[in-house]
């Protein structure tokens, strides 16, 4: 539970113990096995959203198991694998109730089926309605290691775009060009404004942001004519303790520079897309059984030293998304 408002996770939020929930006349209770974390979580503890008056429930996404079953529910049964997003922000937790026609039915409860839900729909999505590639045109990923950048690096190499992703290390980069990347911009050892004015002198067509502060800026400067930029996230002002999602800008110039190239400049907020999530998620879950798509997770095995577990392991897997050092979707396992 969220207790205090602050984009310190570790400090905003408290491990309680309660009673066991059952679900109402439509609703489901799941057993989580995993669930998975984003870098907006601390937008939530620092009540960014809707949510202001702790105490308040967190968590947006879970996969696990069909304990129980409310008396209307006659399309799910006990013993079911779901993995769902809770509009109610309760999935940190070891059991969860929520409303049976916001599930989606998978043949596992594994992490994979897990990294297509927040972290895949929002790259498909994001690109299709918010970006609107096109084969044949350069797309810009930033975080393109993450848990949602990996996803669009793929979509964008299935639509036969070129594409540029942008990382932080030389093994996601190498990760990267695994993907289909074209061109990886460690962001360490190379300035992403040079390297997209030198090498990328037209512009580029489409750009997914996800950093804000001074990428943002080189990213607008670089549009192509007709380009369209699309802010997925701002994650450089999450951890700040402003009430409202800001970073230190210089947009003086910025009706000129979309003007003189009739370019645009979007937001994108996955939750006012429900309509489109069935069809997505099917799409996504075809070409990860296929073999077409990878879903890249991060438990904290190989990265962090430990695996991330129960509701501590929440705490640590937020911590270790926002070091900068989480390759592909941070997963917690639950049980």
């Amino acid at each position: 539970m969220v207790q205090k408002l602050t984009s310190n996770f570790r400090e905003a939020v408290s491990i309680e113990t309660v009673e066991m929930c059952h679900p109402g006349k439509d609703e489901i209770c799941v057993k989580n096995k995993f669930v998975g974390v984003n870098a907006t979580d601390v937008n939530m503890t620092k009540g960014r959203y809707s949510a202001s008056k702790t105490p308040f429930g967190i968590g947006f996404e879970g996969c696990g198991e069909i304990v129980e079953v409310g008396e209307n529910v006659k399309f799910l049964q006990v013993g079911q694998n779901v993995v769902y997003i809770d509009a109610r922000c309760n999935a940190y937790a070891e059991y969860v109730c929520l409303p049976a026609l916001g599930v989606i039915p998978v043949p596992k409860a594994i992490p994979d089926y897990l990294v297509l839900l927040v972290s895949g729909l929002t790259a498909a999505i994001g690109l299709d309605k918010g970006n609107r590639i096109a084969a044949g045109e350069t797309v810009l990923i930033t975080a393109a290691a993450g848990g949602t950048g990996h996803i669009a690096v793929q979509y964008a190499k299935a639509a036969e775009c070129h594409v540029i992703g942008t990382c932080s290390s030389e093994e996601k980069e190498k990760i990267l060009k695994g993907l289909g990347c074209d061109r990886a911009i460690n962001y360490k050892k190379e300035d992403l404004g040079e390297v997209l004015a030198k090498e990328y002198p037209k512009g580029v067509n489409a750009i997914w942001e996800t950093i804000g502060g001074k990428v943002f800026e080189d990213c607008v400067k670089n549009l192509a004519i007709r380009g369209r930029l699309l802010i997925v996230g701002s994650i450089s002002g999450y951890k700040t303790e402003s009430k409202e999602l800001t970073t230190q800008l210089d947009l003086s110039e910025l009706p000129g520079q979309l003007l003189f190239k009739s370019a645009t400049i979007q937001g994108f907020l996955l939750t006012h897309y429900a309509d489109c999530f069935s069809s997505y998620y099917n799409y996504l879950k075809e070409h990860l059984e296929g073999g077409k798509l990878k879903a890249l997770y991060d438990n904290g095995e190989k990265t962090a030293g430990e695996e991330f577990f129960d509701l501590e392991g929440v705490i640590k897997g937020v911590e270790h998304l926002h070091s900068g050092k989480s390759i592909g979707k941070v997963i917690v396992r639950m049980s």
